[in-house]
């Protein structure tokens, strides 16, 4: 991942930012987002959501994808769409 991606990559709403990273997750990371209870999501703030803030420009101008997480600030935005990969990944039913 590159850490100063082109802003013509830049997912635009929370849903792109949420497939694309599905989409490369492995089975393993995806079982560790799932199984991480909802009000200890915060643990991935440093690590991953730092990722995204990066990858996504959230810190260089992606007012667009800012505004689809209905978050203002780019740490708000990151842990909104760190929540929508773990809602995404909740079995069928499950509550949230």
């Amino acid at each position: 991942m590159s850490m100063h991606s082109d802003p013509a990559t830049w997912p635009l709403t929370l849903d792109a930012a949420v497939e694309r990273l599905l989409n490369r997750m492995s089975e393993a990371d995806k079982q560790r987002v799932e199984d991480t209870p909802s009000d200890k999501l915060i643990r991935f703030h440093m690590g991953w959501a730092a990722g995204i803030r990066e990858e996504f420009g959230l810190w260089r101008g992606n007012t667009q994808l800012l505004a689809s997480c209905g978050a203002p600030h780019p740490d708000d935005a990151s842990m909104a769409i760190v929540r929508a990969v773990w809602q995404r990944l909740q079995p069928v039913g499950a509550v949230t």
